[in-house]
């Protein structure tokens, strides 16, 4: 698509507002012969039939959209991004809201924290918190991780990999977790594959973990 193309379709942009409801991660194509699609932090609702783009609006400031649904009989899509709420883009309305407008606590510049929280922040965060409660997030929370047996947190519906797996959390199975990856220390979880490759972040994040999950 062109700049002049982007330019006139940003005078389609929809609307947004905020929704706590979960969003599915697969796009779910409920209203045909019309499908939305993402790119790049944008929206485009795109016929089946010549694959001419009917709408098309940046969605995102930020980071990519990851999940897309239709609402309200095909009148609204849903979207998922970097936030922790979905937002309701009601299709063919006036631009006000867009995800990312924030900054994420992954966005922070590494001269403001240290390297083990940086590490928790770039590798964590986006799925765990340190608190009690676990806050809204896709995994569960990591306070009083050290020494808890994995797969064990109430009220958190785990894989079966890690239901009942025979692994306890100590400085060395998380050191083992981020030197191999989740898919090969812990095959069929749920846990996306990252490494952290030098040992000395590891370590750090190791450092930092022990104070913060035990506050």
């Amino acid at each position: 698509m062109t700049k002049a193309e982007r330019g006139e379709s940003r005078k389609r942009s929809t609307g947004a507002t905020r929704s706590s409801a979960p969003v599915s991660t697969q796009i779910r194509f409920a209203v045909e012969p019309f499908r939305p699609i993402s790119f790049a932090g944008y929206i485009m609702i795109v016929s089946t039939a010549d694959w001419s783009i009917s709408h098309d609006f940046r969605a995102a400031k930020r980071g990519p959209v990851w999940a897309l649904a239709y609402a309200d009989g095909g009148a609204s899509v849903v979207a998922g991004g970097i936030e922790d709420e979905a937002y309701v883009f009601p299709i063919g309305a006036a631009p006000e809201d867009r995800m990312g407008e924030k900054r994420r606590a992954f966005h922070t510049d590494p001269s403001e924290v240290s390297n083990g929280e940086r590490q928790f922040l770039r590798k964590c965060s986006v799925c765990h918190s340190l608190t009690p409660d676990g806050g809204r997030k896709a995994g569960p929370t990591l306070h009083g991780l050290f020494g808890r047996k994995a797969g064990t947190v109430d009220g958190y519906i785990y894989s079966d990999a890690l239901d009942g797996a025979d692994l306890t959390w100590s400085a060395e199975t998380v050191d083992q977790l981020f030197a191999l990856g989740p898919d090969h220390y812990t095959p069929g979880s749920k846990m996306p594959m990252q490494q952290i490759a030098r040992p000395e972040d590891r370590a750090d994040l190791i450092a930092f973990l022990k104070d913060a999950t035990a506050r």
